[in-house]
């Protein structure tokens, strides 16, 4: 039992060893942006957030009401 928890606190650490040479490595020092509003490579494939799509659909078709 004790093997296995300093197993998963060492593979842990290594995970956040990996994470921080990440950053420190590239250019900006920051993750990819990975909402879909904020992705421009996203975007230009035409792909938008459910709520984006939800608000067109509703300009487009102002009878629509929402269900209670």
């Amino acid at each position: 039992m004790l093997k296995v928890i300093i197993l998963a606190v060492i593979l842990t650490g290594l995970a956040f060893a990996a994470l921080s040479i990440t950053i420190l490595l590239k250019k900006d020092g920051k993750f990819p942006e990975t909402k879909i509003g904020h992705n421009k490579k996203i975007r230009k494939k035409g792909i938008e957030c459910a709520f984006t799509q939800d608000y067109k659909s509703q300009k487009q078709s102002p009878g629509w009401n929402r269900p209670n």
